[in-house]
């Protein structure tokens, strides 16, 4: 498969169906080092009393380095520039040690990896942490995986991860990966498949979801598309009654204006009873703080989460969105500004635009059904613009 390049071209010799293996594959052995890693710390794995000394504050307490993260990354790194040597690379620790700020992404063929996201909770054994990797060409998400090696427990035997993955116009997965991981386990299936859908990207980053009754060939063994359930319609009176996730973030300023305010006055505003906080109450069934964005996006694209926002992230960490964004897409949701943009602003009827994946600020609202009075867009469109009425913009800019 070819990927469409911005000069109306293609760019050769990109299979996106081995793309999205590599990528899998890449994951999954970063995942089993940090498991082992993790496995190591614990009295089953021979730890010792004493407290990791390897972690490392970077912005503050609330944003911290392992060595592990260097490791996984340098990891991730190394099999890349083995097996495609003319790609660029931008990882989350090579990037923050350097002095330059820059927004780094460009039209070229780029990896975007996190190699461990939810660092805080990998430093207390808490389970929601990833290795997340994410491909792009002109900018546009393409490929995505995401692997939680510590999900299943960090038993010695019988323990597995989670991967979830995704290619534009191959589908979503999820495949459970047991430990010891056996590569074979990636292996494409050699019965016919059908045949693969062209993937259509816009240049601002995001393309239009597919349809998900679009049958996908599965990519190997024991991979289950995504959402895990059939698409449920928009609720009436959304988002009452939709589960929402939104993380607290590394800026933790106590000042009226800071972010950190604005998301805790948007919090009590998704949270509260209708008619509550002004008339912005939103009696949402829950607000769920993961430590990890990139889980975040995937439970959204699984399905179980109904509405992700955040501002603030980077194309890869502390909460990445690259590899998110093609997953969410694959299983039929959406990925848009956090906050209306002028245009939305100056005309409610307006079309809603897709997020810039380099723009920080990302509302991400999953597959749903239409209904005899609604397309299934329109229900998207509808429970997006709800949010933005219930929840304060928030204030992120790029370094320069």
């Amino acid at each position: 498969m070819t990927v469409p390049s911005d000069n109306g071209g293609t760019l050769h010799g990109l299979d996106l169906a081995e793309v999205h293996r590599f990528a899998s594959h890449a994951a999954i052995l970063a995942g089993s080092y940090l498991r082992d890693s993790a496995l190591a710390r614990t009295t089953a794995g021979g730890a010792h009393t004493s407290f990791d000394e390897s972690i490392q504050i970077k912005e503050n307490a609330a944003d911290i380095v392992t060595k592990a993260d260097m490791h996984s990354e340098q990891m991730i790194t190394k099999l890349i520039r083995e097996k495609y040597p003319d790609h660029k690379i931008i990882g989350e620790e090579s990037y923050s040690a350097g002095q330059e700020k820059r927004f780094l992404l460009d039209d070229s063929p780029t990896w975007i990896i996190d190699p461990l996201d939810g660092t805080v909770n990998f430093v207390h054994l808490f389970p929601t942490c990833c290795v997340s990797i994410g491909f792009c060409v002109n900018k546009v998400p393409l490929v995505g995986a995401i692997f939680s090696p510590v999900i299943g427990g960090l038993h010695m035997t019988n323990a597995s991860g989670t991967l979830t993955s995704a290619a534009r116009g191959l589908g979503a997965w999820s495949t459970s990966i047991s430990f010891p991981y056996d590569p074979s386990a990636l292996d494409p299936l050699s019965s016919p498949s059908p045949p693969l859908q062209q993937a259509s990207a816009s240049s601002s980053g995001t393309s239009t979801p597919r349809s998900i009754n679009t049958p996908k060939p599965q990519p190997w063994q024991h991979a289950m598309p995504l959402p895990y359930l059939p698409p449920q319609p928009i609720p009436p009176d959304a988002p009452k009654g939709c589960l929402f996730v939104s993380e607290w973030g590394k800026a933790r300023a106590d000042k009226p204006e800071s972010n950190l305010s604005r998301k805790v006055t948007s919090f009590w505003n998704v949270a509260a009873e209708i008619g509550g906080r002004g008339g912005k109450g939103g009696m949402v069934h829950g607000i769920r703080s993961l430590g990890s964005a990139t889980l975040d996006c995937q439970y959204v694209a699984t399905g179980a989460a109904d509405i992700f926002w955040e501002g603030g992230c980077w194309e890869w960490a502390p909460q990445d969105v690259c590899a998110g964004i093609v997953l969410i897409l694959e299983a039929g949701g959406r990925v848009v500004p956090s906050a209306p943009p002028p245009e939305c602003l100056a005309d409610p009827s307006a079309p809603i635009p897709d997020a810039d994946l380099g723009g920080r600020l990302y509302l991400a609202v999953r597959a749903c059904s239409g209904t005899e009075n609604e397309t299934a867009r329109e229900a998207q469109d509808r429970l997006i613009r709800a949010v933005w009425e219930k929840t304060v913009p928030l204030d992120y800019s790029r370094p320069t």
